[in-house]
C-alpha cells in the first residue's frame, strides 16, 4: 500500500455514526493547510449512486458506457464500471487508490477496515475496539467519541483532530526523510560513491509543511 513514489495512506476505522467522516473533513483542510495535497478514498458498503438520474451523463452511463467521464472548469468526475467478474465482492483498496490522480501527498482512507493499512480506530462511549479493527493494519491512535444528547451537536473530543494531525505529519515527515535517504543512496551507487547522507541529518524540501 505503500510503496515508494506513492501517497501515504491512513484508515480510519469505527462503527457507523462514530464521527470518521466528520474527523476527515477536519483533518483534510488542516492538512492542506501546511502545503500537502490531499485525498480520500471512503468505502460505501450500501453502494451509492453518484450521478443524477436524467442528468446527460447519467443517461450515457445507463446506455452501457463502461466509463463516463464528466468535465467542468472546477472538476472532473469518473463514472467507471468493475468487471463483472469482480463486481460481486468488495472492490479491493489498490483499485480505489488507483482511480485517484497522481501528485497526492496524504490518501486518508473510511472504511476498508481489512486493508493492511496503518489506522486511527473510532469507538463510541464504552465500546471497545473490534478485533477486525485491531488485527487489519497497524494502530495509529484510538479516538473515543460519545453519542451526543437529544438535540445536542455531535462533536469530536477536545484536542482529537489536532493529535491525530500530528500522527499523520509525522509519518508524511518520516516518510519524506526516508525517500530522500533512498535517493541519496541511489545516487551515490550510481557515481561510485560509497557514503550515504544519514536520514537523520537531512530534512524535506519544506520542513515548514509539517510543522
Amino acid at each position: 500500500m505503500e510503496a515508494e513514489g506513492r501517497a501515504l495512506v491512513i484508515g480510519f476505522v469505527g462503527s457507523s455514526g462514530v464521527g470518521k467522516t466528520t474527523l476527515l473533513e477536519q483533518l483534510v483542510p488542516a492538512l492542506e493547510a501546511r502545503g500537502l495535497v490531499v485525498g480520500v478514498v471512503k468505502h460505501a458498503s450500501h453502494g451509492f449512486v453518484a450521478d443524477r438520474p436524467g442528468k446527460d451523463s447519467y443517461r450515457l452511463y445507463a446506455a452501457g458506457a463502461r466509463a463516463v467521464a464528466l468535465a467542468s472548469r472546477e472538476q472532473i468526475a469518473l463514472f467507471q464500471r468493475r468487471p463483472e467478474h469482480e463486481a460481486a465482492d468488495d472492490p479491493s483498496l489498490d483499485d480505489a487508490l488507483e482511480a485517484l490522480p497522481p501528485g497526492l501527498d496524504v490518501v486518508l482512507v473510511e472504511g476498508f477496515a481489512w486493508a493492511p493499512i496503518p489506522r486511527v480506530i473510532l469507538m463510541k462511549g464504552a465500546e471497545a475496539p473490534r478485533r477486525e479493527h485491531l488485527q487489519g493494519g497497524p494502530l495509529v491512535r484510538f479516538v473515543r467519541t460519545r453519542e451526543p444528547a437529544p438535540g445536542e451537536r455531535f462533536e469530536l473530543p477536545a484536542g482529537a483532530v489536532d493529535a491525530v494531525l500530528r500522527d499523520v505529519l509525522r509519518r508524511v515527515l518520516r516518510r519524506a526523510v526516508r525517500s530522500r535517504a533512498i535517493e541519496e543512496r541511489h545516487a551515490g551507487a550510481s557515481t561510485g560513491m560509497t557514503g550515504v547522507i544519514s536520514a537523520r541529518t537531512r530534512a524535506p524540501d519544506h520542513p515548514s509543511r509539517f510543522g
